[in-house]
């Protein structure tokens, strides 16, 4: 039986890989689910993910951890082991990566960029 699919509030549109863009009736919804989640989390735990988006490879490092005011190397440990846990992050094959790339482009576009 074929039906026809109804638009969902949550529909998304992914124009490459790097990069989508959700369509204007969604944004407020999907908004307001980043931000209640993004709310959840401790100042050292979203210090993590914004390094993550701003391609930084050594977090650890003394100049990363200064800039994004990450208070030691046990901090973000504990920061990535909450993420993974919460299905923020993924650690495949010794890399962390966001689980939701769209999740990872709304804190870029709209969140960190204020």
């Amino acid at each position: 039986m074929n039906r026809k699919r109804n638009n969902t509030s949550f529909s998304v549109q992914i124009i490459t890989a790097n990069k989508a863009i959700l369509k204007n009736s969604d944004r407020c919804h999907i908004s307001l689910l980043f931000v209640t989640i993004t709310e959840t989390l401790t100042t050292q735990q979203l210090n993590c993910p914004k390094a993550l988006i701003a391609c930084e490879k050594a977090i650890s490092s003394t100049e990363v951890m200064h800039r994004y005011q990450i208070s030691s190397t046990t901090s973000i440990s504990r920061s990535k082991a909450a993420l993974i846990k919460n299905d923020i992050l993924d650690n495949k094959a010794a890399e962390i990566s966001f689980q939701d790339p769209i999740y990872a482009y709304w804190l870029k576009t709209e969140y960190f960029a204020k």
